[in-house]
């Protein structure tokens, strides 16, 4: 009888614990049926083949709080810190290479992935290159007559990296090496088509624009005219001398030879002939084609802000609420060679804001300006930009201070 008791109460332990051991994938169970009660549509993406990972195993809570957040979604964590939880890195690096694309900088993951599942690879919003044309317009991207292969099939990402790359423009190797993992350059058709220069290891983008263009050798829409003729010599050697590629002259002079009026523009108080170039003109302009205006390496405002990284910081930081208009037509108020004013200004400071008539009321009904107008706080003549940061301000109307008190006490102190 006593062993029969003690036999008793061994039985009735272990029930306890298989029932105790048991608990885990029952709360597991019991979570998974809670949610899809209430959110039954999530029952296809979670049986898909490309479901993210978390809603496959039915884990809602590794994003989600059950009970509240201060997140939408009752996301547990900002887009950007939760998707980073467990993406630190991708397959071609990591997020962090030089040059990082827009959406991976700000974390906004979701402009191209799905949270929950997708019928595309890593659960993209649209297939392929229709995730790109999301925010970059096809019709700025095609613009051209011609368009390479690829872009007309929409496989951006065979040139492209999507997350961060080494390289400008997020292309995945050097311009050279890239448009040569397809491009025979050293078959004698390519070297005759290029003038019998050897090539293979220039920039291609220097005269090629690598997406579209009314060429059908997709070449840039303005071209300096000794390439325009095939006149290569106007500033290399012969093709067939030891060294080709070699200029004929150093420096600016190499441009002066053809630019004779240019070289008067640069004689200024304020001149543009700096960089560590040794030819200060390629600081800004392509010497073979481009399809920005006056020869540009790059739209204008690029070509600017890539030496002015003070003006870059400043209007794109997130204080900066309200900015000039057409801020990026940087010409229309300075001068790109030289100048006798202020900050390459085209006119002194207190006319260059009426250059263009933009702002000819406030020249007439505005706050005393001028010779006669001192600012007591340093003497100088008071101008636009003694209360305007013509950049950008967190102020409206680009004031420096705020205009209901800061900025009016600075001078008027009672």
């Amino acid at each position: 009888m006593k062993n029969l008791y003690k036999y008793s109460i061994f039985t009735l332990i272990i029930i306890g614990l298989s029932i105790t051991s048991s608990e885990p994938s029952r709360d597991v169970e019991t979570r998974e049926k809670t949610c899809l009660d209430c959110h039954p549509e999530l029952q296809k993406k979670i049986s898909e083949e490309k479901a993210h990972a978390p809603v496959r195993d039915g884990n809602c809570i590794s994003c989600h709080n059950p009970h509240a957040s201060n997140h939408k979604g009752l996301l547990k964590n900002n887009e950007m810190t939760l998707c980073y939880t467990c993406h630190k890195d991708d397959k071609s690096g990591d997020f962090s290479q030089a040059i990082i694309h827009d959406p991976v900088r700000d974390g906004k993951c979701l402009i191209c992935h799905n949270s929950h599942s997708s019928t595309n690879d890593k659960l993209l919003i649209k297939k392929g290159g229709e995730v790109c044309l999301t925010c970059h317009s096809k019709d700025s991207i095609m613009a051209g007559k011609e368009s390479h292969p690829l872009v007309k099939k929409g496989q951006c990402i065979t040139c492209h990296a999507p997350h961060s790359s080494a390289n400008e423009g997020l292309i995945k190797k050097g311009n050279a090496d890239l448009c040569s993992s397809c491009h025979r350059v050293k078959e004698k058709l390519f070297i005759d088509s290029h003038s019998g220069y050897p090539v293979e290891g220039a920039n291609c983008s220097s005269c090629h624009n690598p997406h579209s263009s009314n060429s059908k050798s997709l070449l840039k829409a303005s071209i300096h005219q000794p390439m325009a003729k095939n006149d290569c010599k106007t500033c290399h050697n012969d093709s067939n001398s030891k060294d080709p590629l070699k200029l004929i002259s150093n420096g600016t002079i190499l441009c002066y030879n053809c630019h004779i009026n240019t070289k008067k523009s640069f004689e200024k108080i304020n001149s543009h002939v700096i960089g560590n170039r040794e030819n200060s003109c390629l600081n800004c302009h392509n010497p073979h084609a481009s399809d920005a205006k006056y020869l540009l390496d790059k739209r204008e405002e690029k070509v600017c802000l890539k030496c002015h990284q003070d003006t870059k910081r400043r209007i794109t930081a997130k204080s900066t609420l309200f900015k000039h208009p057409k801020l990026e037509n940087c010409s229309a108020c300075h001068s790109a060679h030289g100048s006798d004013n202020t900050s390459f200004l085209k006119t002194k400071e207190g006319e260059s804001c009426n250059i263009e008539k933009c702002h000819e009321q406030q020249q007439i009904f505005s706050h005393p300006v001028g010779p006669d107008i001192i600012d007591p706080r340093n003497k100088k003549e008071m101008n636009c930009i003694t209360c305007h940061n013509p950049m950008g301000s967190g102020y409206k109307y680009n004031l420096r201070l705020d205009p209901d008190k800061e900025l009016c006490e600075q001078c008027h102190r009672f």
